[in-house]
């Protein structure tokens, strides 16, 4: 099955199943929290990778790292969130059984993580 090259493969997800959705049972109470669910795995966030590919005029950085906000930046490195994992990069993260319920504590903790507020400014920029 393709998932496209920004997917984040959460074995949750596999095999799919369009009746119950695990995403739906723990954000189906919040609009705003389920949207950033469906960014963040899929990859279609307005952070700075995204910018980069998509709108490459407007700035990319993280306004806290000076580095290139990118979806592993935010989930495994950014200073502007808490987490309580230390892991390397995705894959890592993918390979953990509990990677599907700490995105959601993520986001639970992290209300502006992969949402439009959190995305790089002009202020902060340094392209």
């Amino acid at each position: 099955m393709y998932a496209g090259r920004g997917f984040l493969r959460l074995k949750v997800f596999d095999p799919p199943n369009p009746v119950k959705s695990p995403a739906l049972s723990a954000h189906g109470h919040s609009k705003t929290t389920m949207a950033r669910f469906c960014r963040a795995v899929l990859d279609h966030v307005p952070i700075g990778s995204f910018r980069r590919r998509f709108f490459p005029d407007l700035p990319s950085t993280c306004p806290e790292c000076g580095v290139l906000q990118d979806r592993a930046h935010v989930l495994l490195k950014c200073k502007r969130y808490r987490r309580w994992w230390e892991l390397r990069g995705e894959f890592e993260f993918l390979q953990r059984v509990s990677a599907y319920r700490e995105l959601n504590g993520f986001l639970t903790v992290n209300e502006s993580a992969f949402s439009f507020a959190d995305a790089p400014s002009e202020e902060h920029s340094g392209r």
